[in-house]
């Protein structure tokens, strides 16, 4: 489904309204165990509407405000309303599918009923998030995106922020804001960051780690719920050391053979090092002055830039 952005929300609103009433209605008959999940669920989307609709219509007259220009219309107040706004257009879009389908033998309820379930507990986190910048709106002062003084605000909002439930960000909605294309890419770095740190926990570094992984991810993949608390547990507790040693996955004989069968090939895989030495550069009004760059300058000095080209195609002056 596509994602509405500054259009009027209100058809979105009343789509959601209408398709929950009518598949609440139809489930609140059945009688079964998911009739009756489904029913909450629906009950609860009508809900999450009705709260989002006037607080998505209050910052859409407020947030041009915050844009650095008219040419430049992007600030985290619209990007907030945005992912709302996707995420109710999912969800209307999977309300639509199970009206149409509830009633053939092929429906399968039981996964319809997790992914409504699992979008009305990212609208309630949404919700939350909406309540939060609410509230540092009403602080700062007219078009300011931070606050004019401290005043306990950022303690009070990484403590509201904390008492959040995000796993189910990061199970079945997952990448819900993105193109569809991108979404199975995120799907896998996820799976593959919650069983590497499975085994992270139980082993010794080195290929067993990611051997072990492998074979673990399994149920991860076939569990979206699991994933996503596990996801939000371990993000919040591991240190920097397993950062480092999950992003090197690819470096190991192990997942590079693998990659080697499973994964395209790219034309271009080339280590580079920038040394750090200073660049001179024509100026855009007068290409016969120049400007010297210097290089960028850290705690111990002037250092060399790593890094790594990576293209699908090698193109003529890479």
């Amino acid at each position: 489904p596509s994602c509405p952005g500054s259009m009027d929300a209100r058809p979105l609103f009343q789509s959601l309204q209408a398709l929950a009433e009518d598949n609440a209605s139809f489930f609140q008959r059945s009688g079964t165990e998911s009739g009756r999940r489904f029913a909450a669920a629906f009950a609860a989307l009508r809900e999450h509407g009705r709260r989002l609709e006037p607080a998505l219509r209050h910052f859409a007259r407020l947030y041009h405000r915050f844009d650095l220009d008219e040419a430049t219309p992007g600030n985290g107040y619209r990007s907030l309303v945005q992912t709302a706004r996707c995420c109710l257009a999912h969800a209307v879009h999977k309300s639509r599918y199970v009206a149409a389908h509830r009633r053939s033998i092929f429906f399968r309820a039981g996964h319809n009923v997790a992914e409504l379930e699992a979008y009305c507990a990212a609208l309630a986190q949404l919700r939350a998030l909406l309540c939060l910048a609410q509230r540092l709106l009403a602080h700062n002062r007219p078009g300011c995106l931070f606050p004019p003084e401290e005043d306990g605000l950022s303690e009070l909002m990484l403590r509201e922020y904390s008492t959040m439930q995000n796993g189910c960000f990061y199970g079945r909605c997952l990448g819900f804001q993105f193109a569809p294309s991108i979404r199975p890419f995120l799907q896998t770095i996820a799976i593959g960051l919650v069983s590497f740190a499975e085994n992270y926990k139980r082993n010794d570094m080195g290929l067993g780690v990611a051997a072990g992984s492998l074979f673990t991810s399994g149920k991860f993949a076939i569990d979206p719920e699991l994933r996503g608390d596990e996801f939000e547990r371990l993000t919040q507790n591991l240190d920097v050391h397993f950062w480092k040693s999950f992003w090197n996955l690819t470096e190991t004989e192990l997942l590079a053979s693998v990659a080697s069968m499973t994964a395209t090939q790219v034309g271009v895989c080339r280590a580079l090092t920038v040394p750090p030495e200073p660049l001179e550069l024509p100026l855009a009004a007068d290409p016969s002055v120049t400007v010297t760059i210097a290089p960028p300058v850290a705690h111990t000095g002037p250092g060399p830039v790593h890094m790594r080209l990576l293209s699908y195609h090698l193109r003529e002056g890479q």
